[in-house]
């Protein structure tokens, strides 16, 4: 966040003695020097200073060997530094208790429109009532508004992922924006927690191959929750986005809900698929702007219990309330809520 680092390291790493990279802005300075071995067992502070000596920023420096959880109540979130909407995070207990902010959200996208108001506004919010009382997340999709007609980018489904969100590719590249999963060391077996989801009634929206935005009668939104286990280690960027999460050739297994319409919080639970590839039906409108390319049709590969050893995998759960939000594709009031979701791992 804006003055904390949280790094998530492989357990085997020796804390004790580990060097850093650090870029900075042109001219910029920091101190004490990273490239020095340090002991990373505790917090490290480094002070960077402005090329004219007049601007300085404290950042700690966190380094850690916990795994992700594997169990997710959503009963932590905080505002962003101003104060416009809602972030998300775990609490670990590592060397120490931990926020772990490793969900991310297109929440900052949508504040580039200046349509919400407050945060309860936005696309991604918590709310009470989950199960047993306890808190949960509704995703909503939204109207982006006048910036939205602009920039061709009429709606926000409401999402919340494992992984990070880049907002400055959000209105020029916005499937690179969502960069999805985290590094994983087990073999998940099984998805599963509760939901309940009410299609929007507004109509369905969709742009056709020129970009233009149009209306499809008679299709209804669906919701859409799924996790994937892929390899990261040759990919660009080490993660998958918007463009490949569920067609990459680096995918190692797939588990996908069949989201219906519930009025009540609904049970869910679903397998990791390995081998063969789980095809993907992509309707017509969405076609028209998919690379013909890229089908999907490679079965998924090996699962390795030695890359997984080696956290040479990512791990990444993704809920949205339009299945085909990142392409601006839905209806607006589209609600998906999900709580006490959990990853079955093979012990």
């Amino acid at each position: 966040n804006n003055a904390q680092v949280l790094a998530q390291a492989n357990p085997s790493i020796d804390l004790t003695k580990l060097a850093l990279e650090v870029t900075l802005t042109e001219g910029a300075n920091i101190s004490p020097d990273p490239a020095r071995v340090m002991d990373y067992s505790h917090p490290q502070k480094f002070t960077v200073t402005s090329e004219d000596g007049n601007w300085h920023k404290e950042y700690s420096v966190i380094i850690d060997t916990f795994d992700l959880p594997l169990r997710y109540d959503f009963e932590h979130y905080e505002l962003n530094e101003t104060g416009k909407y809602q972030v998300f995070f775990e609490e670990t207990q590592g060397t120490a208790l931990f926020k772990q902010y490793i969900w991310a959200s297109g929440n900052s996208g949508f504040a580039l429109t200046g349509v919400g108001r407050n945060p309860q506004e936005y696309p991604t919010v918590s709310i009470e009532n989950g199960i047993d009382g306890s808190r949960a997340i509704k995703l909503e999709t939204k109207s982006t508004g006048q910036f939205g007609e602009t920039v061709k980018m009429p709606i926000a489904a409401g999402n919340l992922f494992l992984g990070s969100f880049d907002v400055n590719n959000a209105v020029q590249k916005p499937l690179k924006a969502t960069r999805f999963g985290l590094p994983f060391g087990k073999k998940p077996l099984q998805l599963k927690g509760y939901y309940k989801y009410t299609p929007g009634t507004q109509p369905f929206k969709a742009k056709d191959k020129n970009g233009n935005t149009v209306t499809i009668p008679g299709q209804e939104d669906e919701g859409d929750i799924y996790a994937v286990l892929y390899e990261a280690a040759e990919l660009d960027g080490k993660a998958l986005d918007g463009n490949n999460v569920l067609t990459s050739e680096n995918i190692v297994a797939l588990a996908r809900v069949e989201v219906e319409k519930k009025d009540e919080f609904t049970a869910f639970h679903v397998d990791f698929h390995y081998g063969s590839r789980i095809p993907i039906d992509w309707p017509k409108f969405i076609q028209d702007q998919r690379d013909p390319s890229d089908d999907g049709t490679a079965p998924y590969l090996s699962f390795s219990e030695e890359k997984m050893k080696n956290y040479e995998y990512n791990l990444a759960v993704v809920f949205t309330s339009s299945k085909y939000g990142a392409y601006f594709a839905g209806s607006v009031g589209s609600t998906l809520c999900i709580d006490k979701v959990e990853i079955v791992c093979e012990k």
